[in-house]
Formats: C-alpha cells, sequence, structure tokens
C-alpha cells in the first residue's frame, strides 16, 4: 500500500490511541539501521526481492489468516480436517504461530511485533522461522524494547530475506509499510496487497470479553480496518461464513 493512501488511516489511529509518532519513527529508524547493517544487497535490490518473495508465496492462492483468539485452535483444527487443501498458505499473527505449530503446522507467514501475550511467544516464532516460516517483524512505538532483545536471533534470515522489517509509520529503505494496524489486520492486507486469489479468517474474535480495555478498543479499530479491506475484496471470509 502507498503510504500516503494509509497516511490518513494511520493518524487517525494516533489521535484514537494518542500514540506517538515520534516514538514510532524512533524504532523504525533504529530497525532500519540495523537491516542496513546487515543487508549486502542495495536498497534497490532488496526491494525488488521482497516484493518477489511475497509476491511468489501470496498471488493467486487461497490465504488462511490466523488470528490469536482463544477460538483459534478448535477452529483450526475443524477447518483442516474439513475445508483444508495442499495448496493454501497460512499466515499466523503473532501469537498464533505458537498454536499452529502446537498442532504440527508451521505457518508459511508470521506477522508478528513479537509482543505476544505470552512470554514464550516470540521463543516460538524463532522456532517457526529455522523451520522454515517466513516473518514479518514490526516496529512501532513500543516494541523497541523487544526488537533490542530478539531480532539478533534473526539476523541471518534478515540477510536472506526470511524476515522481513516492517512499521505503521513512514516507511524507510530497508523497512516496509504494507498498511494495517494490528497483527491480525496488518495480515489482510498484507494478503490483499500482493493479490491472495482469497481469504479465510480464523481466530478472530472482535468481542471477546476477557482482553482489556486497551485490547478491546484496538479489537473494534482491526474490525474496521479489515471491513475496509472487504469492501473491496469479496473474497474474505471468516471461519462462521464458511
Amino acid at each position: 500500500m502507498n503510504f500516503e493512501t494509509w497516511s490518513p488511516f494511520y493518524q487517525t489511529i494516533l489521535n484514537r490511541f494518542e500514540f506517538s509518532e515520534e516514538k514510532d519513527v524512533k524504532t523504525t529508524v533504529w530497525l532500519s539501521k540495523v537491516t542496513e547493517n546487515i543487508k549486502t544487497t542495495s536498497v534497490g535490490e532488496s526491494i525488488e526481492s521482497i516484493k518477489s518473495i511475497l509476491n511468489a508465496v501470496i498471488q493467486g492462492k487461497r490465504i488462511v489468516i490466523c488470528g490469536n483468539a482463544p477460538s483459534l485452535e478448535s477452529e483450526f483444527l475443524t477447518y483442516l480436517n474439513e475445508y483444508g487443501t495442499e495448496n493454501e498458505i497460512y499466515i499466523a499473527a503473532d501469537g498464533a504461530a505458537t498454536v499452529l505449530l502446537k498442532t504440527g503446522k508451521v505457518p508459511d507467514i508470521i506477522v508478528t511485533d513479537l509482543d505476544g501475550r505470552h512470554p514464550n511467544d516470540a521463543i516460538k516464532e524463532i522456532e517457526a522461522a529455522d523451520k522454515g516460516a517466513l516473518l514479518l517483524i514490526h516496529a512501532h512505538g513500543d516494541n523497541l524494547d523487544k526488537l533490542e532483545k530478539y531480532l539478533p536471533a534473526f539476523s541471518d534470515k534478515i540477510e536472506k530475506n526470511k524476515a522481513i522489517p516492517t512499521c505503521q509509520c513512514r516507511p524507510t529503505d530497508y523497512v516496509y509499510n504494507f498498511g494495517g494496524f494490528t497483527d491480525g489486520d496488518r495480515c489482510v492486507f498484507l494478503a490483499d496487497e500482493f493479490g491472495a486469489e482469497s481469504m479465510i479468517l480464523l481466530g478472530f474474535d472482535f468481542d471477546d470479553p476477557d482482553v482489556s480495555p486497551l485490547k478491546k478498543k484496538k479489537l473494534e479499530c482491526a474490525k474496521q480496518l479489515i471491513q475496509m479491506i472487504q469492501k473491496k475484496n469479496s473474497g474474505i471470509k471468516f471461519f462462521d461464513e464458511i
């Protein structure tokens, strides 16, 4: 997504949550500098490689996007048994990767800010990356500490374009913005951006009563963003719509 298209939504999010754009930019610049030091390819080559990789994985495919609601494991196993095919691509939102690994499934892509609700989620994402998952590692104003802690484990993956840095503010040479706010809706933006044929959304519960007030507000925002994509892409269905 072109940043100029995403920018009005981003500004709305900043205002709604009273987030700091300055902190978003600070973390993004830090991640960009670290990535630049790791990369041996030029900016242009890197950008084209990233687009080529994501197109190859997503374009024209049925994408199963896994959110991290408590219902995920049940919905995932039901879907796999009744509807799953060998040609689908699975994208996990952050801690959803832990659930998929538990069932023996390695996600094809993980979209994460390394800030899962369980302490071992980031460790499981490292495990998934070692098993072949492609990671999109997100920078925002409140996760610099997580990036500093875990990014060294992904250095070789960044060099090989198996870990792709992303952000929600204006992108830099080595950090990309495909649109979206929470891990879950960023999965949808990613699949839409790179030409998914259709999407099935599992483990999305926008009315989860057991979340904090801030998380509830984020879920409301994620729902609105996904509905925005649905308006232009009729191939998106939630589990209860299959």
